[in-house]
């Protein structure tokens, strides 16, 4: 983040704060909205949401359906000092799973005839700005460059090469020591307070709202929960209105209809059904 945007930040963080905007009211922490949640919800500004109405990146709540997340049964195992092992044997029939899905299955919209033509690792959701296009064609470079920092080596920097990585015993040896990694640092130290924050999409309907994960973070998110923590530290990177439906941008492209983009935002506020795989 540059120094600019960091600066912009800080002060309207700062009038949040001044304006006593930081805080959610009691009827905000039990998933209702007022007249002065959209601005404690404004884009790019620091939030601290509760668990109890949170959401995974795969879209399951974290206080009741966290298992359903494999990502979150990996980080539970791990709490549970499970033996890598069955760990590892239990993360690989979901890759083995995902590996020949289409974005269509993904989803669970088999009959999403231009989902069908993608991989699993390149779906969009109906709200985001990037089209399963660019997705598909943006993916694996991005891939690449996030799963290097993270320790895993690849053959080399070819397409070819790094989605054969995707779905690697290799990589799923790095998700879990990744994880265990986390796990262990933020159990024993804390979370280190930095600028970065994860960053959150606020979900709304009517007079109610809830929160779930965006891109970055999502390790801290499954740790913090897994340790207990009642309220998560976040930034706000966007609210997805269920009204703004028709002008969602891959609804406007044709990707979802109105009625899928409908049924997956209501299984996002529900909680319940795991969406997006693990790649």
């Amino acid at each position: 983040m540059n120094e600019l945007k960091k600066i912009v930040f800080f002060i309207i963080d700062a009038l949040k704060k001044l304006f006593l905007l930081n805080n959610l009211s009691k009827k905000e922490l039990q998933g209702f909205s007022s007249p002065l949640t959209i601005l404690r919800f404004l884009p790019n500004t620091i939030v601290k949401v509760p668990y109890s109405l949170g959401r995974t990146v795969r879209g399951v709540s974290f206080d009741k359906n966290i298992l359903l997340d494999p990502a979150g049964r990996m980080c539970s195992n791990i709490s549970k000092q499970i033996e890598n092992k069955t760990i590892f044997d239990d993360l690989s029939k979901i890759f083995i799973e995902q590996k020949n899905m289409s974005a269509a299955d993904i989803v669970h919209l088999n009959k999403n005839e231009k989902l069908k033509h993608y991989p699993a690792w390149a779906i969009v959701m109906p709200w985001e700005e990037l089209s399963i296009e660019e997705m598909f064609d943006s993916y694996p470079q991005y891939f690449f460059k996030n799963r290097s920092t993270n320790g895993l080596i690849f053959e080399n920097e070819s397409r070819e090469s790094i989605i054969k990585t995707m779905y690697s015993k290799k990589f799923i040896q790095n998700r879990i020591d990744q994880m265990a990694k986390l796990y262990k640092s933020i159990e024993e130290h804390g979370i280190i307070k930095n600028f970065d924050l994860p960053k959150i999409k606020i979900l709304s309907k009517n007079n109610h709202w809830r929160w779930f994960m965006g891109d970055g973070g999502n390790h801290r998110s499954f740790v913090l929960s897994c340790l207990g923590h009642d309220f998560f530290l976040a930034r706000v990177s966007s609210i997805i209105d269920i009204k703004d439906v028709d002008n969602w941008h891959n609804v406007k492209n044709g990707t979802y209809s109105v009625i899928e983009a409908q049924n997956i935002f209501e299984s996002y506020f529900e909680g319940s059904r795991v969406y997006r795989g693990m790649v």
